[in-house]
């Protein structure tokens, strides 16, 4: 009799391997399976509770609560009208960026740790509706947010946190998807690709900022869609163009090309952006651009939408030259074009007279008061 024969006839030795088996099972299931989830939970920063609360530790100190307020007459008397939101820190002299602000106001002050501190207004820009503010008495150690050119690589899908001030509440959280990258709202164009979130924003919570998992900034909270639970967030590389004109001028210089365009069904059944016209004594129409060319690039953004081409002016500096990459006749061709400044209408360019013609093409209602306060101007020419 082989030890093979005896080890599968013996209980005793046939008990002890299943017994063998099984704690060896359950010890790779321990390192393999519990452990990690172990990890994962708790306090560690690989929790998305963890990471969340962390974020808000850090970056809670460079978050204010922004009031504004002036005196305002209607029906022969004088009414003082308080408005607020939230803004940050952009800079360690004390630089707030904010969007929303009560226009021509003659009082600002800020909230921070239970501290107020008057502000004034450096610049505005109508276009995105972001201010610039200063306080007027910096204190020592200010904590600052960082802007950037931001995350590249966030896809739908990816983790949102705001920090804000919603009414007179203390700050907390807000936490959401990303949900889409979007260019315009019904057939209007946004001045620039804006970020479409879950984050439920409410009165108040308008102007905060937002960062992702790791901390780096995001965008700016920019407008509240109630009705479907969303809201839009300004990038921070917007962020950063205005913050940066306004800082250094008070105002924001974006640039013009005078193109109309519209599209045309390829021989994919895709559409191409084909240019339709131009403005007269425009740049483009200066230019060796032509009706009917298929426009591909723009510097170096790719143009596959009006919104992509409106991006494209929202980053173009005025008194530079652009590449415009254009198809005429099945040939590839680069054609310069000199970009001119964009002038500004008060009338046509206000917020106020963008929502309203949103109103008036939905009289159903379906852009409640909270979104009409919020939703900022996206009137927007190319």
């Amino acid at each position: 009799m082989t030890i093979h024969s005896i080890r599968k006839k013996c209980p005793i030795i046939i008990l002890f391997n299943v017994v063998c088996k099984t704690l060896a099972f359950c010890s790779w299931y321990l390192l393999f399976a519990i452990l990690p989830l172990k990890l994962f939970s708790d306090d560690s920063l690989l929790s998305v509770e963890s990471r969340i609360k962390l974020i808000l530790r850090e970056k809670s100190d460079c978050v204010v609560r922004v009031k504004a307020t002036k005196v305002a007459i209607a029906a022969g008397k004088a009414k003082r009208i308080l408005k607020m939101g939230s803004g940050f820190f952009v800079s360690k002299e004390g630089h707030i960026l904010t969007t929303g602000l009560l226009p021509n106001a003659d009082r600002i002050w800020i909230e921070h740790n239970d501290t107020y501190l008057l502000a004034e207004a450096l610049g505005h820009d109508p276009l995105c509706n972001l201010s610039l503010l200063k306080i007027t008495e910096p204190f020592s150690s200010i904590n600052y947010v960082r802007i950037n050119d931001g995350p590249s690589n966030l896809e739908a899908g990816s983790f949102l946190v705001g920090i804000t001030f919603a009414l007179e509440f203390q700050i907390s959280p807000t936490f959401g998807l990303l949900q889409s990258y979007e260019s315009s709202f019904g057939k209007r164009l946004f001045p620039t690709k804006m970020i479409r979130s879950s984050l439920a924003l409410g009165p108040g919570e308008v102007g905060a900022p937002v960062f992702d998992l790791n901390g780096r900034f995001v965008g700016i909270t920019h407008a509240a869609l109630p009705d479907l639970r969303s809201s839009f967030i300004l990038p921070s590389k917007a962020c950063q163009r205005i913050r940066d004109d306004l800082l250094l001028s008070g105002k924001v210089g974006y640039g013009w090309f005078g193109i109309s365009t519209t599209r045309k069904l390829n021989d994919t059944n895709s559409f191409d952006v084909v240019i339709s016209g131009f403005v007269k004594n425009s740049p483009a129409d200066q230019s060796n651009l032509k009706v009917g060319d298929h426009l591909v690039k723009v510097g170096n953004l790719a143009i596959n939408s009006n919104g992509d081409l409106a991006n494209s002016s929202f980053f173009a500096e005025p008194d530079t030259i652009l590449e415009f990459e254009v198809i005429r006749k099945e040939k590839k061709l680069i054609i310069p074009v000199r970009v001119a400044g964009r002038s500004f209408n008060t009338q046509s360019d206000s917020s106020e007279n963008f929502l309203n013609s949103l109103v008036s093409k939905n009289n159903k209602g379906n852009l409640n008061s909270s979104m009409k306060e919020n939703l900022q101007d996206i009137n927007s020419s190319d």
